[in-house]
């Protein structure tokens, strides 16, 4: 390659690296013997030499990484295999077939060395192939020691990928040098040195583009889980007792929990307790069939199935169910049921009627049962067997092993796979082979113990619940943990409802709900402590964040914390305002220590009371159209530029009330500086000339913020106790906001504002707040995710994404400004019921309802089954009758009734708004028809005047009709006695003449 230039060296490493990656790629995707990654790494190796072939191999895995994880850390194998065939290649070990198989062994060797150790630090011994595994498996069942099987699976799959490997590039490189032959080509191949150091400074260019500094591969691989806001439901909040042991969701999206107590039915809004079930005294298990019946599996009264919130069938021992205690319930592909009781496990069939056709006696205490779409059922034990059944009859069983974890529970995946949690932290993954099923896979799942059981999520994600916390295995069976907090203990079951929020049932805990939310807490994802944040900003890529004792930094990914000289340094300071300049320089504005300036390079400037400041403590930081900086604090304004303090305010200076909490430049250079409790200062050429004071329209003289308009001019103040609006030193306050202790101010980007204050974030139109109209808002609270108290008089931080970081008492959360409102869940609408006269009716859907006359007093019962954080707007009204719809926030809807509604046709409309109220989400109507009085109808009349004449013409025709059936009647009588009388004279004269033909047995003649 002497004669190449240097881009096309470049170009052939980019080109090596991703031979690499396809390879991987292939032989992962139909699951190959082989890695096939490291072809790639051996042409970079033996052109280029071993370091530029270590590069190659780990940019290989690095890229890999962030679709597997792990892959990140089996880099080094790709590294030493680079580095052995660099220089093995410059000894000739690749100059004949015998050779290159030595190299073949050497890199097998090394290969097996530093892999087995990752391999039982990450995968307990497994090689991630389905070949090497299937191997450690075959060698285990032989009762090989593990450590051996895995060695020597390992090697299985490295000697065979190595092999391949070199055996193919010897091919291409004798094929190549023939080539050269051929056409005379006798020119010196060393490579030159300046192309070495192209192909290594290629490779680490791209192993640095895929290599994000600060990433953490496990955090990167994780879902948003343990940002969603967590909800307990126990007997402080709805759900009595505080103990659930199932949970199962209705087509109707209806949540149904079984407990103890009995079973609850829940919307979103109450906990329903149906009480008026008979059969359902306690519930041990929940099942929803194909057809939207819900199973009810309790501890001793049998199995009930509800049709439409009603119960249609039981089935218990009376009934020949093997025990009346009901653990588990699945359906079969053929359409059976399969029911685990604490005696045999029983199967059900509804063809025909409900009743049980078959019993298993030797699967006893089923606990887990599941079902594939090929007709296998899955069972497992109390005891902790596990059992594979195929109609009916038992193909294949693991009993437990002695000494070892027991199997707990099992789940088959929509492919057919079988998962089989056990008592420890491990799933074992089982798959037909031929007529037989082997385990293929062994998943760990970090710290969890005792796995409970297993839940598939549409998405194909598998979530897994465990005695002591929950976790998922995401489309790649990948373990991550889920952050329950203190909902850690027994939990059972699981599920995904139909607006993605998940839902835990814990027999100690209760019910827990997880929930989507548009607000991430940043120092709950990357571990920092609870403390109060007076400011955030963003430098130099990471995150600052100035608190009362001190400054955190985290990396823009938000994965770790960075801690450096300066946040030991400012440990134990409390930290009022972080701003960084045009110039890129950080200030650092504390309570006590003055001001610190950083520049780029890392030098550290320090401004304080003894380099003529006015005093130590500053709270804010403003950077003036001609580069100098304005610091605020206690006892007035200090001016800096170019590491020079150039001037102060103070009460000297006309500053009568020198505490600044805000300052804000106009356009002609002069500065509003909002002070605590005297206004607002007007300063022009750093001489203070006026103040804005409640006589000239403030609501307050304590100025928290300043916020520009900047579409309309004007300004924003936000004073102690409103919300006021300054333009053109005209102010007045906007009394049609509704909240008055408000911290900042946020404008969006689609006219809408963003008020912070103690109760949240208010979210409302910027053109109405000005023009004084009635506001609608939406307040982003806890309920809608944001779990932090803001910290008043805070300086908080939006990036050129839109991100807002928003400084908490116990830390910071960011949301997105333009996305506040992303999660427009879908949304079911019910009207399953009417109150007519104080007596209920239910209302089939998609069938007209019909009121009967009469009925004076109307109550409709509308619900919207809502589990998501969002409170949104609903419309109601019954067309026909309302002059306009009602709209109302979800929480405020209540029944509707009607007082003596006219009769005819009516369709009573529901539907979900956006939190604009501008957009329908989603909308559901119900026909009404109010009968009508039947005298109301012309008709009436008619039919009963003709009713009344044929009324007296059927009467005289019957009397009538009465006189000539009598005769006709004695007629028929006499008749028939004449005509039994002839018939009994034809008998004899028949019976005669019998008599006389017969014929006699002995002589065949006549008698």
């Amino acid at each position: 390659m002497q004669h190449k230039k240097n881009y096309e060296i470049s170009l052939f490493v980019i080109g090596c690296i991703l031979i690499n990656c396809i390879g991987k790629y292939a032989a992962a995707g139909i699951q190959l013997p082989l890695w096939l990654d490291s072809f790639g790494t051996v042409c970079s190796a033996y052109a280029l030499g071993p370091v530029c072939g270590g590069i190659v191999g780990a940019a290989t895995n690095v890229i890999y990484g962030f679709f597997h994880p792990v892959s990140c850390i089996y880099a080094i194998t790709n590294v030493a295999l680079g580095i052995l065939v660099g220089h093995c290649a410059a000894r000739g070990y690749l100059e004949n077939l015998f050779r290159t198989m030595t190299l073949s062994f050497l890199v097998t060797v090394v290969a097996v060395a530093v892999s087995v150790p990752l391999n039982f630090l990450f995968a307990d011994g497994r090689t991630g192939n389905i070949w090497g595994d299937g191997v450690i498996d075959l060698l285990g069942q032989m009762g090989l020691i593990h450590w051996l099987c895995c060695v020597i699976g390992e090697f299985y799959v490295d000697f065979l990928d190595k092999v391949v490997t070199l055996v193919a590039f010897f091919v291409m490189l004798k094929l190549l040098h023939n080539r050269r032959q051929r056409k005379q080509e006798t020119k010196d191949p060393k490579i030159r040195p300046n192309h070495v150091k192209t192909g290594i400074f290629t490779g680490i260019l791209v192993l640095l583009a895929a290599w994000q500094p600060g990433g953490d591969w496990k955090v990167a691989a994780a879902e948003h889980y343990n940002t969603y806001v967590q909800t307990i439901y126990n007997d402080g909040n709805g759900l009595p007792g505080g103990k659930a042991n199932d949970i199962a969701q209705t087509k109707d999206g209806i949540l149904w929990v079984g407990t103890y107590g009995g079973l609850y039915r829940y919307n979103g809004s109450s906990f329903q307790w149906m009480n008026e079930y008979e059969s359902v005294k306690n519930v041990n298990c929940l099942y929803t069939d194909e057809a939207g019946r819900l199973w009810i599996g309790t501890n001793d009264s049998g199995v009930s199935i509800s049709i439409n919130e009603e119960i249609s069938n039981v089935v218990d021992s009376t009934h020949g169910l093997p025990s009346d205690s009901v653990r588990c319930i699945t359906e079969n592909s053929d359409g059976t049921f399969y029911i685990g009781t604490t005696d045999a496990l029983a199967v059900v069939s509804l063809s025909g009627g409900l009743a049980v056709t078959d019993m298993i006696p030797e699967i006893t205490y089923a606990k887990s049962l599941s079902a594939d779409q090929a007709g296998h059922v899955a069972a497992v034990t109390d005891e902790g067997g596990l059992y594979l059944l195929r109609n009916g009859e038992i193909i294949e069983q693991w009993e437990k092993r002695p000494l070892q974890a027991a199997y707990s529970c099992c789940m088959f995946d929509q492919s057919g796979r079988l998962y089989v949690g056990r008592t420890d932290n491990v799933i074992e993954v089982y798959e037909a082979s031929g007529k037989r099923w082997k385990n293929t896979q062994v998943i760990k799942c970090g710290s969890l113990s005792n796995i409970k059981s297993l839940n598939r999520s549409e998405d194909g994600e598998i979530f897994i619940c465990a005695d002591n916390g929950a976790g998922y295995l995401n489309t790649k069976n990948v373990y991550q943990d889920i952050n329950t907090n203190k909902f850690n203990s027994s939990i059972d079951h699981m599920l995904v409802d139909y607006q993605g929020n998940l839902w835990f049932t814990s027999s100690r805990l209760g019910l827990f709900r997880m929930c989507k939310s548009v607000f991430t807490e940043i120092f709950t994802e990357v571990g920092l402590d609870e403390d109060v944040v007076n400011t955030v900003t963003k430098w130099n890529g990471n995150l600052y964040f100035g608190t009362d004792s001190g400054l955190d930094i985290v990396n823009g990914r938000m994965t770790e914390v960075r801690e450096n000289a300066l946040t030991r340094k400012l440990q134990g300071i409390r930290i009022r305002c972080l701003m960084v300049d045009s110039r890129n320089h950080l200030w650092i504005c504390t309570s006590g220590a003055g001001v610190l300036e950083l520049t780029t390079d890392g030098t550290m400037h320090s401004y304080t009371e003894k380099e003529g400041l006015l005093g130590d403590k500053f709270r804010a930081a403003l950077e003036l159209a001609d580069g100098t900086v304005a610091l605020a604090g206690d006892i007035g304004i200090s001016f800096v530029k170019n590491e020079k303090i150039t001037g102060t305010i103070g009460t000297r200076n006309g500053l009568a009330n020198p505490k600044v909490l805000c300052m804000l430049e106009q356009e002609d250079g002069s500065i509003l500086a909002g002070t605590d409790g005297n206004g607002i200062a007007l300063i022009r050429n750093r001489k203070v000339v006026t103040h804005y004071k409640k006589t000239n329209g403030l609501s307050s003289e304590v100025v928290l913020r300043m916020v520009p308009d900047t579409d309309n001019g004007g300004i924003f103040v936000i004073t102690s106790n409103s919300l006021c609006f300054m333009k053109k030193d005209q102010i007045r306050e906007l009394k049609n906001f509704p909240y008055y202790n408000n911290f900042d101010m946020v404008e969006g980007n689609k006219g809408e504002v963003f008020v912070l204050s103690s109760a949240g974030i208010y979210v409302v139109d910027k053109k109405k707040l000005e023009s004084g109209e009635k506001l609608d808002y939406d307040l982003l609270n806890a309920t809608k995710g944001l779990q932090e108290s803001l910290t008043p008089n805070a300086w908080n931080y939006i990036d050129e994404n839109d991100n807002l970081y928003i400084s908490g008492g116990f830390g910071a959360v960011y949301m997105n400004i333009n996305d506040y409102n992303s999660h427009n869940f879908s949304y079911r609408m019910l009207m399953k019921s009417i109150r007519l006269d104080g007596e209920t009716s239910y209302v089939e859907r998609g069938e007209v309802f019909h009121i009967p006359r009469g009925v004076s007093h109307i109550e409709i019962i509308p619900e919207v089954v809502n589990y998501s954080i969002n409170d949104p707007y609903v419309r109601v009204w019954l067309e026909g009758f309302d002059k306009e719809p009602v709209i109302v926030a979800q929480s405020e809807l209540k029944n509707i009734v009607y007082t003596n509604l006219p009769t005819g046709n009516y369709v009573f409309h529901m539907a979900v708004y956006d939190n604009q109220k501008a957009k329908v989400i989603e909308e559901s109507t119900y026909p009404i028809v109010k009968d009508k009085e039947i005298y109301d109808h012309w008709w009436f009349y008619v039919y009963y005047g003709a009713v009344l004449v044929l009324t007296i013409a059927y009467l005289t025709w019957l009397n009538a009709r009465t006189q000539i059936q009598k005769k006709l009647n004695l007629q028929k009588k006499e008749l028939e006695l004449a005509k039994n009388q002839i018939q009994m004279g034809n008998e004899t004269i028949i019976t005669i003449a019998r008599t006389v033909d017969a014929k006699d047995e002995n002589t065949s003649q006549h008698s």
